[in-house]
């Protein structure tokens, strides 16, 4: 697989929630509010430099809902303390923590989660298996594009928090039983390639357009060639190469996690300062910024039971957040899910979230059109990720250098990190 093909595939099939780790250049959040604004035709606000490093990762998830059934109803009303959502005016930019939205699956997940052993290690380790639906060209049928992640978190010895995350190719399937009829129909392949050479020839030619009269002509469009098993680890991200990146969101380094409020409306507030001084812009965008940051807190980073409850209590504070009820995620688990919506002015897609039943730690995230784009229809689901894996290890890391599969390892600029073998 070439590189180009790699690190394409790599971005179709992250999840909304993931980037690794390191501190981040003001032109980078410069960039991300940029991006955020792009649909409200506002003035592009320029971020407030950091006045120190925080390593964080943002989690995304989203859904759409219908009504809770009973039995949901009857575990939420046992099992969530304080007002009930409806009960009290619905917030908005600058509400109270406890003007909660109409999710009471949310609160009655932070009520289950609260109560979660709490449990320690040498890092924080995740698995997560990412599928993204996409339609072969002149074909009429549809793919589930497979990747999986694993990804180790620990201190550093210096400011830097240290993140090491292995790719994994895991092939394809037909996403439906339709496709998997239409499939058949076409001879069965194990191989396909997603490149749809027309557009391809327009947007390159768009891009040329752009660089003016004197650019060279564009070049021809490569095939992305997708297989039925997988080419298996493709890609590894060690502490200091050259991939790490950083998530919308506040950046919060382990460190600090410590020190964070359990409170629901004295965490807000933290976050708020935290979001803040990292970035300027519309008071939306930082609305938006703040719930980006206590989803990293809820999904992705080693935070105590006690933290992640209160995390979830703060998103259930924000705007956007409805119940859908019991489902059934894409691995077969069941949970009850909430939906939420799209942020952005005018932006695309909600994105569904899964809990689990008991404990209410998260199972999946889901994310679904809201309009006819990239070959999907309102309504279809779009991407997916199961959390297959959270906890604490004490198991390193496999690898201790950037590498790219069948190329050779990339040097790191990591200077106090102690190396870990690989196997």
């Amino acid at each position: 697989m070439k590189h180009d093909d790699l690190m394409r595939r790599l971005t179709d099939a992250r999840p909304g929630h993931l980037d690794p780790d390191r501190p981040v250049d003001p032109d980078v959040r410069r960039t991300e509010l940029q991006s955020a604004m792009a649909r409200t035709g506002e003035p592009q606000a320029t971020p407030v430099k950091r006045r120190r490093s925080r390593v964080g990762a943002r989690p995304a998830w989203s859904v759409a809902l219908a009504g809770a059934a009973a039995v949901v109803a009857a575990v939420l009303v046992a099992t969530t303390t304080g007002p009930l959502p409806g009960d009290g005016p619905r917030s908005g930019t600058g509400a109270s923590a406890t003007a909660f939205t109409e999710s009471r699956i949310l609160l009655a997940a932070a009520s289950s989660v609260e109560k979660t052993e709490t449990t320690s290690g040498a890092y924080w380790y995740q698995e997560k298996y990412m599928g993204s639906l996409q339609r072969v060209p002149g074909k009429d049928y549809a793919l589930d594009v497979r990747q999986e992640s694993k990804s180790w978190l620990t201190k550093g010895t210096g400011k830097r928090d240290r993140r090491w995350t292995l790719h994994i190719d895991a092939g394809a399937r037909p996403a439906t039983p339709a496709d998997e009829d239409a499939w058949r129909a076409d001879g069965s392949p194990k191989q396909w390639d997603m490149t749809d050479y027309d557009q391809a020839r327009r947007d390159l030619q768009r891009e040329s357009n752009k660089r003016g009269p004197d650019d060279d002509a564009p070049p021809e469009p490569q095939p992305e060639i997708i297989t039925w098993d997988g080419e298996g680890e493709v890609a590894g991200d060690a502490p200091g190469g050259e991939g790490d990146t950083s998530l919308s969101g506040a950046e919060i380094g382990l460190a600090e996690l410590e020190s964070l409020p359990t409170d629901p409306e004295r965490l807000r507030k933290r976050l708020e300062q935290l979001v803040d001084e990292q970035y300027n812009g519309p008071q939306h965008i930082l609305q938006m910024l703040l719930g980006d940051t206590a989803e990293n807190l809820a999904l992705e980073l080693p935070v105590s039971p006690q933290l992640r409850a209160a995390a979830y209590r703060v998103r259930a504070s924000l705007p956007g957040v409805r119940d859908i009820g019991e489902v059934t995620d894409r691995s077969g688990r069941p949970g009850y899910a909430v939906e939420l919506e799209n942020p952005r002015p005018g932006g695309e897609g909600k994105r569904r979230l899964i809990f689990d039943k008991e404990t209410g730690l998260p199972l999946s995230e889901e994310s679904y059109a809201t309009s006819a784009h990239d070959g999907h229809k309102p309504g279809e689901l779009t991407s997916y990720t199961t959390f297959t894996a959270t906890k604490w290890t004490d198991q390193a890391p496999p690898f201790d250098k950037d590498f790219i599969a069948d190329e050779l390892e990339i040097p790191t600029t990591e200077t106090d990190a102690e190396p870990a073998d690989k196997s």
